[in-house]
């Protein structure tokens, strides 16, 4: 009974220890335009950039499939001891162009990096403190913001034809 009590009272400062962790990473964030929470595996996020010419392209930083879910438990563990500020997330790139719109997705990735405060996709970068949109060679093509998960997902539905539930509509 108290090799149990033991191992429960170590797990309990091992998760109290850990949110201390995740919370350090967040404030390093405070002064990005863009945030990324690299904890959330469950999360989707969007992020929508516009070009001078009124293009715009949105990313979606998707969930993570479940074993890679189960694996980012190490890093609530150790995150008072090494936190966490890369992360790599599944990727659809959605193009828009005027009424033409695309849909991207074949094993993309897009990987994060609070440190250095930039996202790296396959053939561009954003800057997560001033929200720059650049080419890999480093030209700007124009700005980005996050967009609320709600009007992402009507976007996305939107782009595969699907009809908003009736709460959305306006």
């Amino acid at each position: 009974m108290r090799y149990h009590a033991r191992r429960l009272w170590l797990v309990i400062a091992c998760l109290v220890v850990s949110i201390h962790g995740a919370r350090a990473a967040d404030a390093v964030q405070d002064s990005h335009l863009i945030r990324i929470n690299i904890y959330c595996t469950t999360c989707d996020d969007f992020i929508r950039c516009q070009s001078d010419n009124e293009a715009y392209t949105l990313y979606r930083l998707r969930a993570k499939t479940f074993w890679a879910q189960i694996a980012t438990i190490w890093d609530y563990l150790i995150a008072r001891i090494q936190p966490k500020t890369t992360d790599i997330r599944p990727l659809t790139i959605y193009l828009a162009n005027g009424q033409r719109k695309d849909l991207q997705q074949d094993g993309l990735s897009a990987r994060i990096d609070l440190a250095a405060a930039t996202i790296v996709l396959p053939t561009e970068r954003i800057d997560m403190r001033e929200g720059e949109w650049r080419t890999v060679t480093g030209e700007l093509q124009g700005r980005c913001a996050t967009l609320p998960r709600r009007d992402g997902y009507a976007f996305v539905r939107e782009v595969l034809g699907r009809p908003l539930p009736p709460s959305d509509r306006s």
